[in-house]
């Protein structure tokens, strides 16, 4: 955004500008609009930024796989006892 003569500290910052609070995107807005889109996709901050969460999601599965395989085995047991009771309603 700098190189477009912009001065956002961040990605988001342009999109959640007040000034863009009016009934109809202005000149203004649809400039800095485009000019966000140019950056971020010049930039793979989808692409860059997707890599990040995912590293962030897998450490955290990694982190967390006892508490995880725990909550699957209960969800288990509650879905084999409703299709029990199912079972039971429906005669069989």
């Amino acid at each position: 955004m700098a190189k477009a003569g912009f001065d956002y500290p961040d990605p988001y910052a342009a999109a959640g500008s007040e000034r863009w609070k009016t009934a109809e995107p202005t000149p203004a807005e649809l400039a800095t609009a485009r000019a966000d889109v140019t950056c971020q996709q010049s930039a793979k901050l989808v692409t860059v930024w997707a890599a990040a969460e995912t590293r962030v999601q897998h450490r955290l599965i990694r982190q967390n796989a006892d508490r995880l395989h725990e909550a699957k085995a209960r969800k288990d047991r509650w879905l084999a006892a409703a299709r029990r009771v199912l079972k039971r309603a429906a005669g069989g």
